[in-house]
């Protein structure tokens, strides 16, 4: 019941300290019989310079009574207070190809870029850990030539190497205009939040 009710939703603030404002409704609600007519969640905006969005984001489609498999869509809006409205009837990503989640998108000179967590390792080639792929207009999208984004396996400052259980809704922080940290959701363990033991929020410095 609380998956078949995830929508996208929408919070403003003047300062990350509040008080925040939330939105009446869903700024992304489903459409039945749509590929997103079971859920919409895990947004990924793009604000452009003139305050327009461009809104990646993660839906599932009803399949009977229940859900099929994740699928990505996207959406823009003039205003980030919107309304937004979906950009095609079909899932930006083929989902026979594309087993993805947790995307974050940028303005590239050429278009845009994404990371995502590739849930099968198919595409980047470890299961869990990211795929990088690029855009011309945010709805044509292709892997990268060198597709990894990111790994599950982090080395830490004492040089222990670690294979995390999880690594999720990776997150860039840009600085002058470049990313220089890396931040995720992860977990210990071997198998998900399935015996895990601790999570926690992590910042990963990027290689220059």
């Amino acid at each position: 019941m609380a998956r078949a009710n995830k929508r996208v939703g929408l919070a403003i603030a003047d300062s990350v300290f509040g008080p925040w404002r939330r939105a009446d409704g869903p700024i992304l609600p489903t459409r039945p019989g749509r590929f997103d007519s079971f859920l919409t969640s895990n947004p990924a905006p793009c604000v452009h310079e003139d305050g327009s969005v461009l809104l990646i984001y993660k839906a599932r489609r009803y399949e009977g009574n229940l859900h099929g498999d994740m699928m990505i869509g996207a959406a823009y809006a003039d205003h980030y207070e919107g309304p937004y409205r979906v950009l095609s009837d079909d899932p930006v990503f083929p989902p026979e190809m594309y087993h993805i989640e947790d995307p974050f998108i940028w303005k590239t000179a050429d278009g845009y870029r994404l990371i995502a967590k590739d849930m099968e390792g198919r595409l980047c080639g470890e299961k869990y850990g990211g795929i990088y792929a690029g855009s011309p207009d945010g709805l044509k999208w292709s892997l990268q030539e060198r597709p990894l984004a990111y790994s599950r396996t982090v080395r830490w400052d004492d040089g222990t190497v670690q294979t995390l259980g999880n690594l999720e809704r990776p997150f860039l922080l840009f600085q002058n205009g470049k990313p220089t940290h890396l931040f995720a959701a992860v977990s210990d363990g071997t198998d998900g939040f399935m015996d895990a033991s601790d999570t926690w929020n992590m910042v990963i410095p990027l290689k220059q």
